[in-house]
């Protein structure tokens, strides 16, 4: 897995989320902070705010699921990791999970290419600014297909991992050495 991890587009697809992130973070908060400049310091309206900031929103929103998706720190309802001790019952389950988590997806990339094929047929846009629907959307349709790939690498992560489900040292698991 250190192989996939290791490969140049792959490194290079991480480094467009995180950019991504930062990027649309910047750009939320900047339009934020100008629509309180301009409506209580200027007297004056931002026209548009909630439009460009819906479409910013849903890519920061999207990327930080993808994101989350990679690393595994999405929150979870996970209780049968508390209910199986041994490190092959977790794995087990963590293998379950994630098989099931990906024919889940399966049906939400499916949905949101037809939820995107809809949108471009009749050339959607906003009320206001005339913004196409397909910006705001297109997040959906690329955060489901990445989440799927991610979720293909997790299972063969703990597929191939010889030690997932045991106990780590201390300093494996962030704490001082």
């Amino acid at each position: 897995m250190d192989k996939i991890q290791n490969n140049i587009i792959f490194r290079a697809l991480l480094k467009v989320e995180s950019a991504v992130m930062i990027i649309t973070s910047i750009l939320a908060a900047g339009i934020v902070f100008v629509g309180v400049v301009m409506r209580y310091i200027l007297q004056m309206n931002f026209f548009g705010q909630e439009e460009v900031l819906c479409v910013v929103a849903m890519w920061l929103y999207w990327f930080g699921g993808i994101y989350g998706s990679y690393e595994g720190s999405h929150i979870k309802g996970d209780m049968l990791s508390s209910v199986f001790k041994s490190p092959r019952s977790k794995k087990i389950v963590e293998l379950v999970i994630q098989a099931v988590s990906f024919v889940v997806i399966l049906v939400f990339c499916i949905w949101g290419f037809e939820y995107m094929a809809f949108n471009l047929r009749f050339n959607a846009v906003t009320t206001g600014l005339k913004i196409p629907m397909s910006l705001s959307q297109m997040p959906l349709l690329i955060g489901f297909l990445l989440m799927e790939l991610y979720t293909v690498f997790n299972f063969f992560r703990v597929l191939l991992d010889k030690d997932f489900g045991k106990a780590k040292e201390p300093a494996e698991e962030g704490g001082s050495e």
